[in-house]
């Protein structure tokens, strides 16, 4: 499964629902109240496109540039002529966070080029309890008490430290977590975070799992997507015209085979219980 460019738009529109306050704090990111995502396209003189991983804005005025990492960066140009080129966009002072994944424990921090100095903030997740981080989401699942807290500590556990499990192990649990999780919204939220944060890291036999999970969340994406397209502003429900209700009809079917409940496939697609059950009750 391939993210592209494309789709960024619909990640970062969950991203910033998807962290409410502070809990970023989770992963030791600490006074990062999320307002909104913002583009990371950084058009150049040579016509061509350079990439951050995510951009947020805070609540404070500031923006927060988070960058993903796997292998330990030798120096801080690359980081900071994005930062550069966003700060001259935006002109907002920008607050840099590298999180590194596996086995890096150690990276520079402070750039000094004579008359420009650069910092950044590095994040080491494999440093952190990933066994205590995933115990306490399925403590919190099985009560009913789940928090936003959890929804980083489950799009991140697979990056963290693991010692009563392999770390096939801890991902093989946490697709598990993920598909325990009872809400729409609240998966749209973790594929938002998953995706968003993590997606350009993980493995492809990892991604091919992660997706046929979160099939249902692909389907209601691409609907809302198609919507859009149309210039639809309404919601579902409002939006649905004859075109777009063989759609829904059709997505419907398909969700139904797969096992959804009526409730489930009404809230993703829009049409009636009635109309639902029926498609249901036609199944083949």
């Amino acid at each position: 499964m391939r993210i592209a460019r494309s789709g960024n738009d619909i990640v970062a529109k969950h991203l910033t629902n998807a962290l409410p306050g502070e809990v970023l704090s989770v992963i030791g990111i600490h006074d990062a109240h999320v307002v909104r995502a913002l583009p990371t396209e950084l058009p150049t003189v040579e016509v061509r496109q350079e990439f951050t991983d995510i951009m947020l804005e805070l609540a404070d005025g500031r923006l927060l540039h988070l960058e993903f990492q796997t292998t330990r960066e030798p120096n801080l140009y690359r980081f900071g002529t994005y930062d550069w080129a966003m700060a001259e966009r935006y002109k907002r002072p920008i607050r840099t966070v590298i999180l590194y994944t596996r086995d890096v424990t150690e990276a520079p921090s402070e750039l000094d080029a004579g008359s420009m100095r650069y910092a950044v903030e590095n994040v080491y997740l494999g440093h952190m309890d990933g066994d205590g981080a995933l115990e306490t989401v399925k403590r919190h699942l099985a009560a009913h008490e789940w928090t936003e807290e959890d929804r980083v500590r489950l799009a991140f556990a697979f990056h963290m430290r693991f010692e009563r499990r392999t770390r096939e192990e801890a991902f093989g649990e946490i697709v598990e977590v993920v598909q325990r999780v009872p809400d729409v919204h609240e998966q749209n939220y973790l594929a938002a975070l998953i995706l968003g944060f993590s997606g350009r890291v993980m493995a492809d036999e990892q991604k091919e799992q992660l997706r046929r999970v979160l099939e249902m969340t692909d389907l209601l994406r691409e609907l809302e997507r198609e919507f859009e397209e149309k210039g639809i502003q309404k919601g579902l429900q409002q939006g649905l015209q004859q075109g777009e209700l063989q759609k829904a009809r059709e997505i419907a079917h398909r969700l139904l085979r797969k096992g959804a409940s009526v409730q489930e496939v009404v809230e993703i697609t829009g049409l009636s219980s009635k109309d639902v059950e029926e498609i249901r009750q036609n199944l083949h």
